[in-house]
Order: C-alpha cells, then sequence, then structure tokens
C-alpha cells in the first residue's frame, strides 16, 4: 500500500475491474493495470456556464497562443467531475480500502482525518465501482517546520507528476491543519503543479469544512497572480 511518488506513471485500465475497490500503487508494475492512460479522462465545461470568473472571454473559446488552467470550487455534484484526488489522513485503526464504502468525497477525507486509518504510509486508494473509476492518494498531514512541509509538497507534486492526470482535485482537512495554513500549502502545490505540468488543465478545490470564502480568495490570489501573456486563469464556483 505505500505509494512511490517518484515511480513510472502507471496505466490504467480500460474497463473497470469487477472486483470492486482495491487499493492499488503507483508502481506500474506491480499494479498489473494496462491499457488507456489517465489522460483520456476529459473534464467537461460548458460554454454557458455563468460560474466563470473571468477577466474577459470564454474559457471553452480557447486562445492558440495561451495556455489555459481551470480552479473548480467543488461541493456537492460538482465534486464527481473530478476522478483524481488527493488528500490527508492522521493515524488511526480504520483499513483504508474502506473508505471507498463513502460515495461523498468530502465524508471519506473527514473520515480519513478524523477517525485515521491503520497505514503509515501514503496510499492511493483505486474504486473501480465508479465511472470513471475514481482515484484517491491519502498522505500523513505534513510536518510542522519548513523542511519537513517542503518535503511534503514535493511528494505530492511527484505524485500528480507520476500520474498526470488531465484534473486533480485537493482537500486538506482543516481537522488536520489550521485552514489558513491549509489553504498556503494548497497554493504552494498548485503553484508548482501549473508552472510545470501543462497536461493538468483542472484543479478541483474541496469546500468541505472549509469556509467557501477561504477556498475562493486561494484561487482567486493564484489566478491574480499568475494570469498573464501565456495563461488564461479561470475560477468556477
Amino acid at each position: 500500500m505505500i505509494v512511490n511518488p517518484s515511480a513510472d506513471r502507471p496505466r490504467i485500465p480500460e474497463e473497470a475491474s469487477s472486483s470492486g475497490p482495491s487499493i492499488s500503487p503507483s508502481d506500474s508494475k506491480s499494479s498489473g493495470a494496462s491499457g488507456s492512460n489517465f489522460e483520456n479522462i476529459k473534464i467537461s465545461i460548458k460554454s454557458d456556464d455563468s460560474r466563470a470568473i473571468t477577466s474577459g472571454g470564454d474559457p471553452t473559446l480557447g486562445i492558440p497562443d495561451r495556455r489555459m488552467v481551470n480552479f473548480h470550487i467543488s461541493s456537492g455534484e460538482t465534486v464527481k467531475e473530478c476522478p483524481f484526488w488527493i488528500g490527508i489522513s492522521s493515524r488511526g485503526e480504520i483499513q483504508a480500502p474502506s473508505l471507498l464504502n463513502h460515495i461523498a468525497m468530502e465524508d471519506l477525507f473527514n473520515e480519513a482525518a478524523i477517525r485515521g486509518i491503520s497505514d503509515h504510509e501514503s496510499v492511493m486508494l483505486t474504486d473501480t465501482m465508479t465511472q470513471p473509476p475514481r482515484y484517491i492518494f491519502l498522505m500523513p498531514r505534513p510536518g510542522n517546520d519548513f523542511r519537513e512541509t517542503t518535503a511534503w509538497i514535493a511528494s505530492v507534486v511527484s505524485t500528480v507528476r507520476a500520474w498526470s492526470p488531465l484534473a486533480a482535485g485537493f482537500y486538506l482537512a482543516p481537522e488536520l491543519i489550521m485552514a489558513n495554513e491549509s489553504h498556503e500549502i494548497l497554493a504552494q502545490v498548485l503553484r508548482e503543479l501549473i508552472s510545470t505540468m501543462p497536461n493538468t488543465i483542472a484543479f478541483h478545490l474541496l469546500v468541505g469544512r472549509h469556509s467557501f470564502n477561504g477556498v475562493l480568495n486561494t484561487a482567486l490570489r493564484l489566478k491574480a497572480e499568475l494570469e498573464g501573456d501565456e495563461l488564461n486563469v479561470f475560477v468556477y464556483h
């Protein structure tokens, strides 16, 4: 169940297994997966979506000489649009695969944070009972000092880079990290991913037990910071 973030990107099966939820390591040799890449999972953006906060233009039109990145402030049904998620967990007695009994991502992350899982290391959960399959990467919370936090951020970035999804979702439970700190850590992760992973174009930020305005303001600050001649940033809420 230990995930090696530096492993080669695994291959994901074209058809979901009938065996149900499982834990899948990111090492492609041990996972036994084959077929199409995770990159084939698409995010649908409606052309009439009025939720987008932009400085002008329509994200569905596309601008050939400018890259596009979307932030989705996710809650309720919109969470289902993203099949790849990263969150944090505490130490506890729950067997990690049982978390997949929670259909709602917020419930899954709350259980991992509050009751905790028995694994000492990071785990990747694979749920093939949903279409498309969902993938949830759980990590221990980052350490309290700068060096540990920096190493934790690097591990998150390496993991997302190994899987290279078109869309990635994040939830840093406020029960384990203070809200302001979690927003800052998330912003650092997103800056690094956006600067190094052009294939990941959608980032879902789960509201959960955070304040909606806190999550939205994090996305808006990043939009103001990153948007420029080579990058369009759109925020959906």
